[in-house]
């Protein structure tokens, strides 16, 4: 059984690594016969930085989706097509917005380039920011500021876009349309009801739609609505996923 696991709001809070207690039981479960992954909305890059070491060659699924990695390598890349590409930057541009532009492994910076989300982007120095023109593709957009909001919504509703929302977050968050983290876990191989996945947010919804057993962290309405459990975010929050993931690593196949 795969074990799925969404990161921040889930296994790992105010942007801290995931804990050394709650790393030695991810590795646990692979010792009794499961295998774990990780599904976030960052980029695989910056997934790195909250993980240990003995997860970096794990499944990642990073960019909500656009983008799979196994055992250290890129497997696949889902990237806005290039025209849909150029017209979402034009828009970016006359709505004046400032936006994290992700390629295959470099970033630019559209915009204030001193924004402080900018200044948080690869702590490992493993990537290069650069120019926008030279990325490879485009595989993400994050618009952290915007002058007309309502424009720039307006307008990428027939852009060719997927939109990403983040409970609490005022940002837009894009990929290929059609680009989920169940897609890119479908594409990997791993179908429905193959898994049991931890999520926190409307991003996780789709593969809570297909998982064999789904436990939400938090209290979102919409993925509380569908999830089989629930865990409350409060002090005991990763002593409690501790507990479930024990118990459900006996259960197996069962859940």
């Amino acid at each position: 059984m795969y074990f799925i696991f969404d990161l921040d709001g889930t296994i790992c809070y105010k942007g801290l690594p995931v804990s050394p207690q709650l790393t030695n039981v991810l590795l646990r479960l692979e010792s009794l016969g499961h295998r774990i992954g990780f599904a976030s909305a960052r980029h695989c890059r910056d997934m790195l930085p909250v993980l240990d070491d003995r997860l970096h060659g794990k499944l990642l699924i990073g960019a909500g989706g656009a983008m799979t990695r196994f055992r250290g390598e890129t497997v696949r890349i889902e990237a806005f097509p290039q025209p849909v590409a150029e017209s979402v930057l034009a828009l970016l541009r006359d709505c004046r917005a400032t936006a994290l532009i992700d390629g295959d492994w470099n970033y630019a910076c559209l915009g204030d380039s001193g924004h402080p989300f900018i200044q948080q982007i690869d702590p490992l120095g493993l990537a290069d920011k650069t120019e926008i023109e030279r990325l490879e593709r485009i595989v993400k957009i994050l618009v952290l500021d915007c002058d007309d909001v309502p424009k720039l919504h307006a307008k990428l509703e027939s852009a060719g876009v997927s939109i990403h929302s983040h409970a609490g977050e005022n940002v837009v968050d894009m990929t290929c349309r059609g680009v989920n983290k169940m897609t890119a876990l479908e594409h990997f191989g791993i179908q429905e009801g193959e898994f049991v996945c931890f999520g926190n947010d409307m991003n996780d919804i789709p593969m809570f739609e297909k998982a064999r057993h789904s436990v939400a962290i938090g209290d979102h309405a919409e993925l509380n609505a569908i999830a089989k459990e629930r865990i409350p975010l409060d002090g005991h929050v990763e002593e409690r996923i501790i507990a479930k993931l024990e118990e459900l690593a006996k259960a197996g196949t069962s859940v």
